[in-house]
């Protein structure tokens, strides 16, 4: 009986796929994206598909790493893998379940939805930092840039702005989870219970 094969191996074979011109194209998206956390071109540079998969799930989490992977293979206009990696990974072969239905309003996550009220109200973002990075939804890199804000609201804000958009629906799953067991009675009034 095989292992199940892990988001790492689905993301080697991919790139083992693409061949050298079109691995090209992929670094140079991967550099060129505006978004946070950003990756630098000569960390990327010569790296090869298990090199770039490390950097990937080191930079972006695991949960990240695909969305950043599906976003940067869409941008370099190669639909058949963008198509296929997308359509292997929201089958839940990659991940262990997708994002439960219970977390979604409106085609939207919880966590999304209610962006303004948690960034306000959210009052124990220490722990919850640390929470997020036991459970491997941020890097060590990002959980240093969020402390490093003044605010709580800063910080949540930060959160928002670079991790959690980056780890997708199953990270922020986990996001609300923390946040439940740490800030119930807010949730709890977010969920109108």
């Amino acid at each position: 009986m095989s292992r199940p094969k892990t988001v790492g191996d689905i993301l080697i074979g991919v790139f083992e796929d693409l061949g050298e011109p079109e691995l090209k194209k992929f670094r140079r998206k991967l550099c060129d994206r505006k978004q946070e956390p950003k990756v630098h071109k000569s960390i990327v540079e010569k790296a090869g598909p298990v090199d770039l998969v490390e950097l990937l799930t080191r930079t972006f989490t695991e949960y990240g790493a695909v969305n950043v992977d599906i976003e940067v293979l869409g941008a370099i206009n190669f639909q058949a893998y963008f198509t296929a990696h997308r359509s292997c990974v929201t089958s839940g072969a990659a991940m262990a379940g997708a994002p439960g239905k219970k977390n979604m309003i409106k085609d939207k996550h919880f966590v999304d939805h209610h962006r303004t009220a948690l960034i306000d109200r959210v009052s124990q973002v220490e722990p919850l930092l640390d929470r997020l990075l036991e459970r491997g939804i941020i890097t060590q890199n990002a959980y240093s840039e969020v402390r490093a804000n003044r605010t709580n609201q800063k910080k949540m804000r930060e959160l928002f702005d670079g991790p959690l958009k980056a780890c997708g629906a199953k990270g922020k799953d986990i996001f609300l989870d923390i946040l439940m067991d740490l800030e119930a009675f807010l949730i709890n009034d977010l969920k109108g219970e």
